[in-house]
């Protein structure tokens, strides 16, 4: 805990409420919730009560989910419903969305009609949608207006709008048919049409859309909104940047938490593993361990089965760490390029047979020279050279191998409709366990004749 909070602490403490107001007054916005991050939950909601109203509500946006969950404990139900209904729709759908499905529906149900009918029409929407993220605070206009009218329209309704930046144009039934900034708005002739002003080819998604694919096309065309259009075009929201932002952050980290072979939790902002009890850290790691204990055992037999010739041939278990290392770390370094490249939009899930092409170019070269130095360290080793050629060859052929099958399964995963990410490097490592020392020993019996 930090120098600040321990001296808020002491306020609370003393009851010194007027110190406290002062002192979160010097405070920006985001610096107040994380010093109410690092308080205790009962410290943490007196300070919460002594904040203004409006700030009050900015704070509260930017606390970790599981903070805000919190705190929302150590409220009375009127202040938690005077909080749902003063926060943005998109943040208030997440909040209600990681709530007990009992605890949300009793704070529905005390919304005012307005807020209550937006909060529903948003949790309507499927999980994980563009539909759940957006906000229905946006302004639109319709084409035949002048920049004049359009901007005292603006005026008139903006204050309560989440974005202002874009204002779409819609027909009489609502339908998206362009969008124009407000900076084009301002500059222009009062008494232009802003229909001469507008973009029409606008870039949108449907409320059905996956929200990291709505993310990553905010990201991509450096949007600071997107419109969301239900399955007849009509405009019912937009997605922010920031909200976009946050999408790609969780999506990073649960696709990390993946890769590293542990199970993630998916959906809240605090799923951070430091902040987790001891007994949560193993239940996500222990699933993953005890499979890939399973799965590595398969290794154990491969040798068992070949012990004859690993009898014929001792110089041979000398190079097997070699080999194994260096077939796992090959497919977990292509399996890491090929998720992110899916990830990022750098390759469809139709262009597996790109990837595997330029994979087997890729191994057939780093085959040879790995394997050009396998066969010098074996050969200085053992003083063979058709053993040092075995271990050369196999290690070649290790390469290629695990690079196409750490290029292959992320494309394989998805077609199954499965996160890439969990080709995750130790499973991919242990899969390289196995191709390799298949490939290891069937080399040497071939060219020692064992």
């Amino acid at each position: 805990m930090s120098p600040i909070s321990q001296d808020l602490l002491q306020l609370v403490a003393d009851r010194a409420f007027p110190q406290i107001k002062s002192h979160l007054q010097g405070l920006s916005t985001h610096d107040a919730a994380d010093l109410l991050e690092e308080l205790p939950p009962t410290s943490r909601a007196v300070v919460f009560r002594l904040l203004e109203k409006d700030r009050a509500i900015e704070v509260f946006e930017y606390l970790e989910g599981d903070k805000q969950q919190e705190l929302l404990a150590s409220l009375h139900d009127h202040e938690v419903v005077q909080i749902l209904e003063e926060m943005s729709p998109d943040d208030r759908t997440r909040l209600l969305d990681e709530m007990p499905a009992k605890v949300a529906k009793r704070f529905l149900a005390q919304l005012s009609p307005e807020e209550r009918e937006i909060a529903t029409l948003l949790l309507g929407y499927a999980p994980n949608s563009a539909g759940r993220l957006m906000t229905p605070e946006y302004v639109s206009i319709q084409e035949n207006l002048t920049a004049g009218q359009a901007l005292e329209k603006i005026r008139r309704v903006g204050l309560g709008k989440e974005t202002i930046y874009n204002i779409y144009i819609t027909d009489s039934g609502r339908h998206l048919r362009g969008v124009v900034s407000l900076r084009d708005l301002v500059l222009a002739d009062p008494h232009r049409p802003v229909g001469e002003l507008a973009v029409h080819d606008v870039i949108s998604v449907r409320t059905d859309t996956d929200r990291e694919e709505a993310a990553r096309i905010i990201s991509e065309y450096d949007l600071l909104a997107l419109p969301v259009v239900d399955r007849e075009g009509r405009l019912v929201g937009v997605i922010t940047v920031d909200d976009a932002m946050d999408v790609l952050e969780e999506e990073a980290a649960e696709d990390f938490h993946r890769f590293a072979a542990m199970t993630p939790e998916s959906g809240s902002r605090a799923d951070r593993y430091y902040g987790l009890r001891p007994f949560q850290r193993v239940a996500r790691r222990l699933p993953w361990l005890l499979g890939l204990l399973l799965f590595n055992s398969v290794s154990g037999l491969i040798i068992a089965s070949f012990e004859s010739t690993l009898q014929a041939a001792i110089a041979l278990t000398f190079f097997i760490p070699v080999i194994m290392a260096t077939g796992g770390n090959t497919g977990a370094q292509t399996a890491t390029v090929t998720v992110r490249a899916l990830a990022t939009g750098e390759l469809s899930g139709r262009e597996v047979w790109r990837a595997l092409r330029g994979e087997l170019v890729t191994g057939l070269i780093l085959g040879v020279a790995l394997g050009l130095v396998a066969w010098v360290m074996a050969y200085l080793r053992t003083g063979e050279s058709f053993l040092g050629l075995a271990v050369a060859m196999a290690l070649a052929a290790t390469v290629v191998a695990s690079g196409l099958v750490g290029a292959a399964l992320p494309f394989v995963l998805r077609l199954l409709r499965i996160d890439p990410a969990v080709a995750s490097a130790p499973f991919i490592t242990s899969v390289g366990d196995v191709i390799s020392l298949l490939l290891y020993f069937f080399t040497a019996r071939a060219l020692l004749q064992l």
